[in-house]
């Protein structure tokens, strides 16, 4: 009894600041069914082919909104939350490229925003992005990878810029302590709320968003990472359809550590000469820009990069009909 009122009593706790969480952060875009849970999207400008923005793990969509009112100049342009992120509801388990991307088609779908469309992908979201293009090849009109993540990582990256993962069996557990923990307030409990100032800036928006107990919850799905650079493998290329690889070329700076300084010098090496150039073969038209100037939040750090690399992607689609 003691058990099941104390779950009552976190379940009510979690409610209540969800509610907060809402008034806190309202939402930014519309909440749009795709099968059993919601997804948040938003669009604006006209034109085709349409953009779609996908950022990095954890990242919610509203990490585009500096960029997003720039392109929509072009054309149209939307960025979403993946499940469990942002303004989205938890989605089920697993939590890989290929389900986000079906959830996608179906986002976009539901939404009424017509293919084929140029597709942007930073980070973890280079991963959804080939495996739409392979799921849904005729849906794809072109792609942007800003400094996306590549299959290679795993075997390549010193062992210190790796993530910890689980025997696989307990991915499915992993899941669900995480979203228990979630929908009981445990995590709201342990962590607390998010909070703003008055007048908070767009960085301090997104942390707040990625704050929240279900958000929090959701990075324990990037468990099955292995999942999605094995689907990424496995997808097919785009053919001779335009894409730009963005790259992060700023040095990194230093740890205090000499042989991580020396491990880390080396591979970011072989991250702009030998990983990231293996993207630009998924199209015969595909091509590399180093961004000199920005580190790995290439979106934020140099968001010019990002306006010029999409308008010459979209521009090429275009002239090639």
């Amino acid at each position: 009894m003691a058990i099941v009122l104390s779950i009552l009593v976190g379940i009510i706790y979690e409610q209540i600041g969800e509610r907060h969480d809402r008034e806190l952060l309202p939402q930014v875009g519309t909440s749009i069914d795709v099968g059993g849970h919601s997804l948040n999207i938003l669009c604006s400008g006209k034109g085709t082919p349409p953009v779609i923005l996908d950022g990095g793990a954890g990242a919610p969509g509203y990490v585009w909104s500096g960029i997003q009112p720039e392109l929509a100049k072009t054309t149209e342009t939307c960025w979403f939350d993946r499940a469990g992120e942002g303004w989205s509801d938890p989605g089920p388990f697993p939590r890989t490229s290929a389900v986000i991307a079906d959830e996608e088609h179906v986002l976009l779908r539901n939404a009424g925003i017509a293919p084929p469309y140029v597709l942007v992908g930073h980070s973890f979201g280079g991963l959804d992005v080939r495996v739409y293009a392979g799921h849904y090849p005729s849906e794809v009109a072109g792609m942007v990878l800003v400094d996306a993540a590549h299959e290679d990582e795993p075997a390549r990256a010193p062992k210190f810029m790796l993530g910890h993962t689980l025997p696989r069996p307990l991915w499915i557990v992993n899941h669900w302590v995480a979203q228990g923990a979630a929908r009981v307030g445990l995590i709201r409990f342990l962590v607390g709320s998010p909070s703003l100032p008055a007048k908070p800036t767009r960085e301090q928006r997104v942390a707040a968003l990625r704050d929240q107990p279900k958000a929090l919850a959701t990075l324990a799905d990037y468990v099955t990472g292995p999942e999605s650079y094995q689907e990424a493998h496995d997808a097919a290329g785009i053919g001779d359809k335009p894409l730009i690889v963005l790259t992060a070329g700023r040095p990194w700076g230093k740890s205090g550590n000499a042989q991580i300084d020396r491990e880390a010098s080396a591979y970011q090496q072989i991250w702009i000469h030998e990983i990231q150039p293996k993207l630009t073969h998924l199209s015969t038209r595909g091509r590399q820009i180093i961004v000199t100037s920005s580190g790995h939040g290439i979106p934020q750090e140099a968001p010019g990069a990002v306006i010029d690399a999409v308008r010459d992607v979209v521009g090429a689609v275009r002239l090639s009909r």
